[in-house]
């Protein structure tokens, strides 16, 4: 098995469209930085580097704006009047709260928050980035058995002396393999750029877990979101290698295999206030919604969505090996 894993990774890195998207993610990452540290500079340029920050007002005189303490002081009264409201939902009341701990902790510890972009914001921004890995991760997955028909090249592949299971398996790991490379070759780059391009704060992430706010380090907050990111990219991946395997052509496994991708957030959208879409496979794609407390449904738990990216795990795993096994290469 390891042989042929090998193989199916030469075979991928031979062709030169794998090291064009491999530059593209890389130039994206650094692009996004770049803007980023564009934008920093335009907004905070005028800073006057003190407590109190000015604005302009009617004449051109300039008036003093509300200090860091202040803007808390303010942010914690409204969340106390928002949660005096009625019919507030579960989700609502524990976010609220949450944002209220984090604003009287900042009090408490004297701990600002970041007025520009530093090292550590930007490392936990550039999750973002991880849609652009996804994305190509999807190319590669759709295409990996596909392109075999599309290019005539599967005969020879299957004329060898090795089963049907072990030849999929083989590319279903190295599509894996890819998604990790990707996630990897993402956050190396991140790293990089944000120490180049952004000074460091020195600061901690402000996290409430539930009971009391703590301190985590940003780089392990940073490395735990790029996990839960790197799981969405694997399940991503075995749905369009699901798409690949059932599909004869190159380009329309990759094309359906996208189409899917993009339109999964509308359709979870559109199906949010039904209890079905919490056994839906987009409803969970991302799942650093749970580490962010940005749940798409309500009701939504890490727990759940595991148990159910599981169950179509199975099932399209189940798909490909018994259309791969199956089919007629004749046909």
């Amino acid at each position: 098995m390891l042989k042929l894993v090998q193989n199916e990774w030469m075979k991928l890195w031979r062709k030169k469209a794998t090291w064009i998207m491999l530059i593209m993610l890389v130039l994206f990452t650094i692009g996004t930085a770049g803007i980023m540290k564009w934008v920093s500079n335009s907004d905070f340029g005028d800073s006057t580097g003190g407590n109190v920050s000015v604005k302009k007002v009617d004449g051109g005189e300039k008036a003093p704006e509300l200090t860091w303490q202040e803007v808390e002081k303010a942010n914690i009264a409204e969340k106390d009047k928002m949660l005096k409201e009625d019919g507030l939902s579960k989700a609502d009341k524990e976010e609220w709260n949450k944002q209220k701990s984090i604003s009287e902790y900042r009090l408490k510890k004297d701990l600002p928050p970041d007025s520009e972009m530093t090292s550590e914001s930007f490392m936990l921004s550039s999750i973002s980035t991880l849609a652009i890995a996804t994305m190509l991760t999807i190319v590669i997955a759709a295409g990996i058995v596909a392109s075999e028909f599309s290019e005539g090249t599967i005969k020879m592949l299957l004329t060898r002396p090795v089963k049907r299971w072990k030849i999929l398996t083989s590319k279903l790991l190295t599509v894996l393999l890819y998604g990790v490379a990707m996630a990897v070759v993402t956050w190396i780059t991140s790293s990089i750029v944000g120490f180049i391009l952004f000074d460091s704060s020195g600061v901690n992430y402000l996290k409430w877990n539930g009971d009391e706010v703590v301190e985590q380090s940003i780089w392990i907050r940073s490395l735990y979101l790029y996990l839960l990111s790197s799981i969405n990219i694997f399940v991503t991946a075995i749905f369009a290698f699901m798409i690949g395997s059932v599909f004869r052509s190159n380009a329309l496994a990759i094309g359906i295999s996208m189409l899917i991708w993009f339109m999964g957030g509308t359709i979870v959208f559109f199906l949010k206030n039904y209890e079905i879409v919490k056994y839906l496979f987009f409803t969970y794609t991302d799942l650093t919604q749970f580490a962010t407390g940005n749940v798409l449904v309500e009701g939504t738990t890490m727990p759940l969505a595991f148990a159910v990216l599981s169950v179509y795990m199975v099932i399209f795993m189940a798909i490909s090996y018994i259309v791969f096994t199956k089919r007629d290469i004749t046909a």
